[in-house]
């Protein structure tokens, strides 16, 4: 897909409009409700009538506006013209939602050709649409490649792997990535992530990705980490085998870093930026972690382990700690699919977010809103510090009553942040990998690197 910027449009034979819903259409007969479309032929020319409703949040109408591109774009000719009628949608928006129906899902299919489409789409602009146009690809290509990276099979991405297509993105946009073996992973210390790892035949890595947009100052301004558990069996404490196949989606969080990274990049924002990502398979082996075990984790805490299915939170305490120790960030944000818990309480709408800060908490709730990438506040109360209580270690990883899940998980990570004053965590499984209308399973939705995207533009751009 192709969109070009023209003062002057060109001549096609198709005209796609994207009008208001429920209003009748200027110089039509009818008016089509939100997610309808209409194909009219008026001589040579013909024109593919789109309808949507006014009062969506931006990731709605991204949705909206895709599904109708998607479900449509079989009728388009390989030139047509963009223009709209009744509204007036942010064009960055719009173009976002046109490139992401190049997405492709079936990309294992073996009767299934490419789907990514060879149309070029002239909207009728200046410069200032230029721009926006050339955000909106950049936004859109590092959402499709944290999409594409959750979705990917497990068996084609182990630790290692996930690693190599960091590597792969930072020399493509031009950030430095540093990979840590097993072997350094041990001699430095990162107890935890090790430990999570001993249980797979495909060892864990220590992802360290750098961007310095900012070179005035040699300070990092925002860490971002992210949960890369490449595959999550539950370890010895295993999960039933319903759904099972899903939990390939368990680094969500690494890929919405990750992709957050890609975008921040290539828009050249004057951030200082690092990207941790602590990544292992969680699997079931001679030598795997055992319930019981205490861990002696990079930060010098003790960690008892209750149950081996509470792993992201382990490898996310030894990422957490070493950047606290090593970048001293001036703010740092985890993205994790964490806990059921937190799909209990927020369903598939919005993540939870746990801050140390009321500003920080407050900036990203309301990024949320704009991008509808929404995320809700939940408590740190000390209240619940006693849900981390262990008799022989200094904090379990687990409480031992079966309530408060996501609650006791966050107040686990704050642990691990040596009482950082600027700290968020989003717990976010319910709104990573999801049901949709481009599929009849689950897939991944790219959740995180609109509303980060959008953060570090507003604190940093």
């Amino acid at each position: 897909m192709k969109i070009e910027i023209s003062s002057k449009l060109p001549e096609a034979g198709m005209e796609v409009i994207l009008c208001l819903a429920d209003k009748k259409i200027k110089n039509q007969s009818f008016k089509l409700s939100h997610g309808d479309y209409a194909l009219v032929h008026s001589g040579k020319k013909a024109e593919l009538f789109l309808g949507i409703n006014d009062d969506l949040s931006e990731n709605e109408l991204v949705l909206a506006i895709r599904s109708l591109f998607g479900k449509t774009k079989h009728l388009w000719q390989s030139r047509v013209l963009l223009s709209f009628s009744g509204i007036k949608p942010n064009l960055r928006i719009v173009a976002r939602a046109l490139f992401l129906t190049d997405y492709e899902l079936g990309s294992h299919k073996t009767d299934i050709k490419s789907k990514s489409s060879e149309q070029t789409v002239f909207v009728k602009g200046g410069s200032s649409e230029k721009a926006q146009i050339g955000r909106a690809l950049i936004e859109a290509q590092s959402q499709m490649w944290a999409m594409k990276l959750v979705d990917t099979p497990p068996n084609e991405k182990g630790p290692e792997a996930i690693g190599a297509e960091a590597q792969k993105l930072g020399k493509r946009c031009g950030f430095r990535v540093d990979v840590w073996d097993k072997k350094r992973i041990d001699k430095e210390g990162l107890n935890a992530l090790s430990a999570v790892g001993r249980g797979s035949s495909r060892p864990p890595v220590f992802i360290h990705c750098r961007y310095d947009g900012n070179p005035k100052s040699k300070n990092t301004d925002l860490v971002l980490l992210g949960k890369g558990i490449s595959f999550d069996t539950g370890g010895i404490s295993i999960k039933p085998s319903s759904n099972l196949h899903f939990m390939k989606s368990d680094m969500a969080g690494a890929a919405a870093v990750l992709g957050t990274l890609a975008s921040v990049t290539q828009l050249k924002l004057p951030i200082n930026l690092s990207v941790i990502v602590p990544s292992a398979e969680n699997n079931v082996a001679t030598g795997a972690l055992l319930p019981g075990e205490v861990i002696h984790s990079y930060s010098g805490k003790t960690i008892e382990v209750i149950d081996t299915d509470a792993e992201g939170r382990l490898v996310l305490a030894d990422g957490i700690a070493w950047a606290v120790k090593h970048l001293k960030p001036e703010a740092m944000i985890d993205c994790a699919t964490l806990t059921g818990s937190a799909v209990r309480a927020l369903g598939n709408e919005a993540a939870a977010l746990y801050s140390s800060n009321a500003d920080l908490s407050d900036k990203i709730y309301q990024n949320g809103l704009e991008t509808g990438e929404k995320v809700w506040p939940m408590p740190l109360w000390k209240d619940y510090d006693h849900y981390l209580h262990s008799d022989i270690a200094d904090v379990s990883n687990l409480p031992s009553k079966p309530i408060a899940g996501s609650i006791a998980a966050a107040k686990f990570l704050e642990v691990f942040t040596d009482k950082h004053p600027n700290w968020a965590h989003l717990d976010m499984p319910g709104v990573a990998f999801r049901d949709n209308s481009w599929a009849k399973t689950k897939s991944a939705t790219g959740f995180g690197v609109q509303l980060l995207t959008n953060f570090i533009f507003e604190q940093y751009g």
